[in-house]
């Protein structure tokens, strides 16, 4: 949980990130990883000895070697694709740091990629051949039947009840993301990690991120239908949209770049996984975060920014209700219910916003946190360095 020696970051960079059918649905998920780990070679004169990318419905295949072998990275450097659901290219950086810490590797590029737009759908196979039944579409389980697999609305609507999270509440915490990450996306807070897409099809050049909604209001929201429940306060409105997207950043111990004259942009200080019950696997990170500060010796008041994924308001809203986490401290930028939620990017573009914002408002450490399906969860310490 802590590092017994920080880990190197640099050169992080992420694309806009696009709504599902959008301007990126014509990229395969593949090019989208090919296109920010080029940029971060470019950007990094070092070779790296592994290519670890996170990616949850495209990682058929090994989207990461695809990736870094469309990059134009040589045929020679290893590369994987890690699932950890939400948490997956934050799970590629914390498997990087083991091999640096361990001496495995000395640098790494880690990132993540999903495109919702153009993840592939499987149906069952019958169970005896020349079945007559027709084919069901394949649903990915998270956990088993006999603990409970709710869907991930479901989950939020779960904490709702819990913590008796108002509909006009929920409302509110999108309305207040969208707002900020209007107000960072005008004022060009986004431009240090954001890397545009060229043209491709009928889209132009793609330079900011298009889920951000900075005309909306609560009227607007208080307008959509419930989701996931009937009678639910769940919507589309107060959940993180299905997105396309990646990110990536170089990754080295703090030798490596010495020896090659140059300094890293943050630190990797420690990380932390818990797991929990999957009916309420959106408080990861009221677990999570709590367990990394007190493992590096540290309070609440000694993290400058914090980063919580907003999978849904009704679930961020659940685990500041523990953490108590001051308004002006979280997610300032918005978080993905404006800025979208490519999952296996998510991960490194939190840690990329929060980097970027740490430096913004002469801030030294932020923690980067997300839930997980099937009920774990993940946070990040990270410090300038």
């Amino acid at each position: 949980m802590k590092l017994k020696t920080p880990i190197g970051i640099s050169a992080l960079t992420r694309t806009p990130v696009g709504k599902q059918g959008g301007a990126l649905a014509g990229w395969q998920a593949h090019e989208l990883l090919g296109h920010v780990l080029r940029n971060v070679t470019e950007r990094t004169t070092t070779q790296v000895d592994e290519v670890l990318i996170g990616s949850v419905r495209n990682g058929i295949g090994n989207v990461g070697r695809v990736g870094a072998l469309a990059a134009g990275i040589g045929v020679d450097v290893p590369a994987a694709t890690i699932d950890r659901q939400c948490a997956s290219s934050l799970e590629a950086l914390m498997i990087a740091a083991a091999k640096i810490g361990s001496g495995m590797i000395s640098s790494a590029l880690v990132g993540g990629v999903e495109s919702a737009s153009r993840c592939p759908w499987f149906m069952e196979k019958t169970a005896r051949g020349y079945s007559y039944a027709e084919p069901q579409p394949f649903r990915i389980q998270l956990s088993t039947d006999e603990v409970g697999d709710p869907s991930m609305g479901e989950t939020a609507e779960l904490l709702a009840d819990e913590f008796d999270i108002k509909r006009d509440q929920m409302d509110e915490f999108a309305c207040t993301s969208h707002a900020r990450a209007a107000t960072a996306n005008r004022e060009g807070k986004f431009r240090q990690e954001l890397l545009p897409a060229p043209p491709r099809g009928r889209h132009p050049e793609f330079t900011a991120d298009e889920t951000i909604r900075g005309d909306t209001s609560l009227e607007k929201l208080a307008k959509l239908p419930p989701v996931f429940r009937k009678d639910g306060r769940v919507t589309a409105g107060n959940s993180s949209p299905l997105s396309d997207g990646a990110a990536a950043c170089f990754v080295a111990g703090l030798d490596h770049f010495e020896k090659h004259g140059c300094k890293p942009d943050a630190l990797l200080r420690g990380v932390n996984v818990v797991a929990l019950d999957p009916k309420r696997m959106g408080m990861g990170p009221a677990l999570a975060i709590p367990e990394l500060l007190e493992a590096n010796g540290l309070k609440q008041a000694d993290v400058d920014l914090y980063e919580i994924n907003e999978a849904f308001a009704a679930q961020v809203l659940a685990v500041n209700h523990e953490l108590k986490l001051p308004a002006d401290l979280l997610n300032i930028h918005g978080g993905a219910i404006a800025l979208g939620h490519p999952f296996g990017a998510t991960g490194i573009r939190l840690v990329a916003t929060l980097v970027n914002a740490l430096k913004q408002n002469s801030g030294k450490r932020g923690v980067a946190s997300l839930c997980i399906g099937g009920g774990q969860g993940m946070a990040a310490l990270i410090e300038l360095a």
